[in-house]
């Protein structure tokens, strides 16, 4: 595999069609004005699936291709337009230490060296309005997500639960709910420290992500209470998985080797035809009170 390496202002590029190569930042003023112009295109949006369908677009009238592939390991995205072929060139993308991802450009011929070379500067021309959006999608995902657990925040159900409902309804398919409280949870951060509080707060997260179905939807609500979000569920089948949720909380036996008491009391409610999100989650929560008051470990269904 031939490599081939040149400048074009700071610009190192280093091309092959099989070994991924770095693409790095240019001044704008060393790109060409076909760079520049779609620099110009792609900063009218920070939605990084749009950019790419739009620098496909545009990159395709200078390099015909069949397919161009965008993974970012770190943000979890993966986006292709087009279709793959069995021959493609490949390249990382960075500013600095910052890695932006990698794209990979296919078709069903060879990539000649003037086509690469062509590529690579239009490629310059994506690395800022790309790094632009992810900073975008960075912040929205912090916003919509709880630092300590790492699942979504009372924000983020807010914005689900409200979608959810309108899906059901026009689906006229069931919505469950369930508010889950961990008991006496102040005692374990009275009587072992508040590290071993958001360390039980970690470990319960992790026993109820592996309890539910992967359509479920987990969220840190506030405190040491969460919410599930059960998409065509019924009552009776929130009830069983609220059940297997309690039995798995309770059977944490220890945390990093010390034994803490964790059980969690959990009220269920199916949405109904006068629910709107507030009293769906109300009906769920006053049912999460009653099973505290009958002592706590247990589920309660909404009346």
């Amino acid at each position: 595999m031939t490599h081939t390496t040149h400048t074009k202002g700071n610009l190192k590029l280093v091309s092959a069609e099989q070994t991924p190569a770095t693409i790095l930042p240019a001044n704008p003023e060393h790109l060409g004005p076909r760079a520049l112009e779609l620099m110009g295109q792609l900063q009218t949006t920070l939605d990084i699936a749009q950019q790419l369908e739009l620098f496909a677009h545009l990159a395709n009238q200078t390099v015909p291709f069949n397919g161009v592939r965008y993974a970012d390991s770190q943000l979890d995205h993966d986006y292709l337009v087009g279709i793959e072929k069995a021959h493609q060139a490949h390249y990382r993308l960075s500013i600095d230490d910052d890695v932006l991802g990698d794209i990979t450009f296919s078709r069903e011929h060879s990539f000649q060296e003037v086509e690469l070379n062509r590529l690579e500067n239009l490629l310059a021309g994506l690395l800022y309005p790309l790094r632009n959006a992810r900073l975008y999608s960075h912040a929205i995902s912090a916003a919509l997500h709880d630092p300590l657990t790492g699942i979504c925040n009372r924000g983020s159900f807010h914005q689900a639960i409200r979608r959810d409902i309108q899906l059901a309804r026009r689906k006229e398919r069931p919505l469950s709910l369930i508010v889950v409280d961990l008991d006496h949870f102040k005692r374990i951060n009275d009587r072992f420290g508040h590290s071993m509080g958001d360390r039980v707060l970690q470990k319960t997260t992790e026993v109820m992500e592996q309890a539910i179905r992967g359509s479920d939807m987990l969220f840190r609500y506030g405190g040491e209470e969460f919410v599930i979000l059960l998409s065509d569920t019924t009552l009776d089948g929130a009830k069983l998985l609220a059940e297997r949720l309690r039995e798995s909380i309770a059977a944490i036996e220890n945390i990093d080797g010390i034994e803490v008491p964790i059980s969690a009391s959990l009220g269920i409610a199916e949405l109904n035809a006068g629910d709107d999100e507030d009293s769906l989650f109300d009906r769920a929560d006053t049912a999460l009170y009653r099973a505290k008051k009958r002592g706590r470990n247990r589920i309660q269904a909404a009346l």
